[in-house]
């Protein structure tokens, strides 16, 4: 069974999401702002919709990506293993978003801090300890992996450096601007403002990442062949 992933319409696709989410979260925080404790349709619909929430549609969608992101560096991986061509990077960096999938799923990392958090009552110096953590573990992986991105298509390189940079600004940089903004004002409108723009780059990144393997994918295998066996 053969078949092919049209790269065109799947990144207009995952556009059309975004912006829908984008939208259903701008009409969460409206009704958050101008929230009825009785009007229990407007709470459903915040915790649905609302980028800050866990577990809800959102979440669900970026879990989707991790997992398409991290299915397709494997399809390239046991692609380049059959062509006895160098594939474990392909297959480390499978691996590194199947974990970034489990974390989006089950909120491993936030349920870890806000745990130590209350522990040791310094929500400040946990959050910086996991910036720091996740920076130097961040840098360790480049520097690895200087020798595999330099043997890669200029093309597939500039497409993923340029969505790891959008994911990054706004999984790190925004980030940290609105932990700032929560911890002086608390759950703001600004503070609302800045964790949209955060997980929209989040999950724009994720989707030219996206883009940027499946184009890989129809360029090297043309199309994909799939035995089925019993």
């Amino acid at each position: 069974m053969k078949f092919f992933i049209p790269t065109e319409k799947l990144f207009k696709a995952f556009l059309v999401a975004i912006l829908l989410l984008l939208i259903l979260n701008i009409l969460s925080i409206f009704l958050a702002i101008n929230h009825d404790q009785n009007d229990t349709l407007g709470s459903f619909l915040i915790l649905l919709f609302d980028f800050n929430q866990e577990a809800n549609i959102p979440s669900f969608f970026s879990t989707l990506q991790f997992l398409a992101a991290s299915l397709l560096l494997l399809i390239i991986a046991l692609f380049k293993k059959s062509n006895g061509k160098k594939h474990l990077g392909w297959l480390g960096i499978s691996l590194l978003f199947f974990l970034l999938m489990l974390d989006e799923a089950v909120s491993i990392h936030e349920f870890l801090f806000t745990y130590l958090q209350e522990k040791y009552h310094n929500s400040s110096l946990f959050y910086y300890i996991s910036l720091f953590v996740f920076g130097f573990v961040l840098v360790g992986i480049a520097l690895i992996y200087i020798p595999f991105f330099n043997h890669l298509n200029k093309k597939l390189l500039i497409g993923m450096l340029s969505s790891m940079g959008i994911f990054l600004v706004g999984a790190i940089v925004f980030e940290s601007i609105g932990n700032n903004i929560f911890d002086t004002y608390g759950l703001s409108f600004g503070y609302r403002l800045i964790y949209t723009v955060e997980e929209t780059l989040e999950m724009l990144g994720l989707a030219i990442f996206i883009n940027t393997l499946n184009w890989y994918i129809g360029i090297k295998m043309q199309k994909i062949s799939i035995v089925l066996t019993i």
